[in-house]
């Protein structure tokens, strides 16, 4: 006989049918939707009533990378949550890019990558109160209290997010829901390439270095700067807009510095139109040894770095609706350049 739930109209519940014995003692939370369509998840794994979902389905069916592709491609806003056996882990997703991501194992939590990277001390961690499993809030405190810089929280959420994914990716088994859902708990960032964390989180596990690649080759250094200087002035006249000009300059005067990825770029200062000299810049790649990867390509990374660590700052300093505008505005004079 066929597993069946069945409710009458008094609001009573029933189940019918062979093979609902291993759901005996549990209890779970039914997310909002079409009545048509019956969606709960296990209590206790971060679900809460209210949540409307738009995909849900079994990771040993529909794989991590094969849900991840649909939501970019469909440019879908939302919180994944994967349930599987090691933890309850989320990735919020605005317009199909990754904008942050949470996990409630202890080993994934910000307090945990802010540790491992040595960037706060354990006792420091410790002394913080607020709760481990909200980022935002943790990671605000620490910087507040100058017990982190702004580079050091940009650092950690970005190692972070790609952990999530790299653990998501090894799970073969669980179960997944897809909910229109703001999750304001998440320390959010500037919008993350979904397939690119997944390449990444291969390159991790399968110590692949080659699935590393540059997305500006096509395109001469003078024309990836100039694109890149055209998003700077709009980032920074906007903060300067909300008249915390001042505060994101000093933040941005060691930004390159700071940055040691992209160490060839470290003596770079934007004059005070939020621009990068061409002079400056083409000395530097003049001197880079371009044999495995190209000047433009490099050139890129670094800016791309550092726009995205812009983006994240100027977060703390404009309206919500404001910085979604600027973060779009940026990217696609990016994108077009």
């Amino acid at each position: 006989m066929a597993r069946c739930l069945r409710i009458d109209w008094e609001g009573s519940a029933r189940f019918e049918g062979d093979g609902w014995h291993e759901r005996s003692g549990h209890s779970y939370a039914v997310l909002d939707g079409a009545p048509e369509v019956l969606v709960a998840v296990e209590e206790g794994d971060g679900a809460s009533l209210g949540r409307t979902p738009m995909l849900a389905g079994d990771l040993a069916r529909i794989s991590f990378p094969e849900l991840v592709n649909l939501i970019a491609q469909g440019r879908i806003s939302g919180v994944l949550r994967v349930y599987s056996p090691s933890a309850t882990r989320c990735v919020v997703f605005q317009a199909g890019e990754v904008r942050g991501a949470s996990s409630q194992r202890v080993g994934e939590r910000l307090s945990e990558i802010l540790m491992r990277l040595g960037l706060l001390k354990r006792e420091a961690a410790e002394a913080l109160e607020f709760d481990a499993e909200t980022p935002r809030a943790m990671g605000r405190s620490a910087v507040e209290q100058g017990l982190l810089s702004e580079r050091g929280l940009w650092t950690a959420a970005q190692e972070l997010v790609t952990t999530v994914f790299q653990e998501i990716l090894q799970e073969t088994r669980g179960s997944f829901a897809l909910c229109d859902e703001v999750d304001r708990s998440t320390l959010w960032v500037p919008g993350l390439s979904a397939e690119g964390l997944l390449l990444e989180g291969v390159r991790r596990l399968d110590e692949l270095r080659s699935l590393r690649s540059g997305d500006a080759g096509a395109h001469s250094p003078r024309k990836v700067l100039a694109a890149f200087n055209a998003a700077f002035r709009d980032i920074f006249a906007t903060v300067e807009q909300s008249g915390d000009g001042e505060a994101l300059q000093r933040t941005a005067a060691t930004i390159f510095a700071d940055d040691p990825a992209h160490a060839a770029f470290r003596a770079l200062r934007f004059n005070s139109g939020g621009e990068l000299m061409e002079s400056e810049v083409m000395e530097i790649l003049d001197q880079l040894d371009v044999s495995e990867r190209g000047a433009d390509a490099q050139l890129s990374d670094a800016l791309s770095t550092a726009m995205l660590f812009l983006l994240f700052v100027a977060g703390e300093y404009l309206a919500p609706d404001v910085h979604q505008e600027l973060h779009s505005r940026v990217k696609a004079r990016v994108d077009r350049g």
